[in-house]
């Protein structure tokens, strides 16, 4: 299988990506956006139809048919920015999480941030596993069953 190309979402791609979000299992959804309703998706979709390239910045992973990731911020104060990122269930456990968020980090640094701002449920070690791989250290504080760190977006 070729990796997907990873590149700046368009406008063009927010149909692909709505595929890509109702291909995802249920508890992908719910790790994704805390719960598997039909809400998350939506929401997803109005959020990434208003990214300006600045603020608020997605990137897709695009197998060259289907688009098979996702990975978005958005500007938060004192240099920090929210992120969140999805892999569809295929490519999870591959490393395209891991190189969309290097990737997205790069992009986030270039706009002048300095961290990315977390939320991860706690029984989702293979979000777990890729903060710890991208920060080694990461200082997770746990409210109500979710994870919050902070990662700083080192050179």
């Amino acid at each position: 299988m070729t990796q997907p190309t990873i590149r700046r979402l368009e406008r063009t791609d927010l149909e692909r990506v709505a595929d890509m979000l109702w291909r995802l299992s249920d508890r992908s959804r719910y790790y994704r956006f805390f719960s598997p309703a039909a809400s998350g998706v939506r929401a997803e979709l109005d959020y990434l139809g208003a990214v300006d390239g600045r603020q608020r910045v997605a990137l897709v992973a695009d197998d060259g048919t289907r688009i098979v990731g996702v990975a978005r911020y958005h500007g938060l104060v004192d240099g920090h920015a929210a992120v969140a990122v999805v892999v569809e269930d295929g490519w999870q456990g591959r490393g395209l999480g891991h190189r969309l968020m290097v990737e997205l980090s790069r992009a986030a640094r270039r706009e002048g941030f300095v961290a990315f701002d977390v939320e991860v449920l706690g029984e989702n070690l293979g979000a777990i596993r890729l903060l710890r791989r991208l920060a080694p250290h990461p200082r997770l504080h746990l409210d109500h069953g979710v994870f919050e760190a902070s990662l700083p977006l080192a050179g």
